[in-house]
């Protein structure tokens, strides 16, 4: 099998594998099943996903590289808030993946939209899929060249949907058995009323629970997470 990323700048590095089965919402699973069918060669040449943030583009987009690779195909992740002055300096057609991650800081200045609209029209001559991520669809990013919005609206263009509160928990509880340790049913509920509601909130507590847990050498009891994130609240 090929490496899952033939591009990547050398200061970077992507988090821990994700896996696309671990993107959740029902609503979702069309948008789950289009990312994996482009990422095997199967699918569309240009996806374009938007969602707010803590929403897991990111995840997805990692996701898709990593399920790229495991198909034995190379894969291309630029994480443009880190990296967006490097786009005219990366070789992306030698890759069977290109993926974009926030785009939308790339809007407003004139050589970066440029290098974008460039480096679509390549891609699409040599059919090549594209994944791409942003905060809200084309027309609403702030590009100033034109032709720009019309070649990231090429393809299809999804929004991520926020799992409802029993997908969520069902997460939460998921990550932790990953993880060796035990969620209760009531523990994740309580958790759920009293925390940010985003998906990447919970998965942060849910990793600081499992730190919390191995230190102390206790169960996730109610107790126990509101001596840690709640001592304040009254009983």
């Amino acid at each position: 099998m090929r490496p899952p990323l033939h591009q990547l700048p050398l200061d970077l590095d992507l988090q821990a594998p994700h896996a696309l089965d671990g993107f959740i919402g029902s609503e979702n699973l069309l948008l789950r099943a289009l990312i994996t069918q482009q990422a095997a060669g199967l699918g569309e040449l240009q996806l374009f996903v938007h969602g707010a943030s803590n929403m897991g583009k990111t995840h997805l987009a990692q996701a898709a590289c990593f399920y790229a690779g495991q198909q034995g195909r190379t894969a291309a992740y630029m994480p443009l808030k880190q990296v967006s002055a490097d786009l005219d300096r990366m070789g992306f057609e030698p890759n069977d993946l290109v993926v974009l991650d926030d785009v939308d800081v790339l809007a407003g200045n004139a050589h970066s939209e440029f290098l974008l609209f460039d480096l679509i029209n390549r891609l699409r001559e040599r059919e090549i899929p594209l994944l791409m991520t942003a905060h809200h669809p084309p027309a609403q990013l702030g590009f100033k060249l034109a032709d720009v919005v019309s070649r990231l609206a090429w393809g299809i263009t999804m929004v991520i949907h926020p799992p409802n509160d029993a997908e969520k928990i069902e997460l939460m509880r998921r990550k932790t058995e990953e993880r060796g340790f035990d969620l209760p049913f009531e523990t994740a509920v309580y958790l759920l009323q009293r925390s940010p509601r985003d998906v990447g909130s919970l998965l942060e507590i849910i990793q600081q629970l499992d730190h919390a847990s191995l230190s102390a050498q206790r169960k996730l009891s109610i107790p126990f997470v509101r001596s840690l994130f709640f001592s304040g609240e009254s009983h």
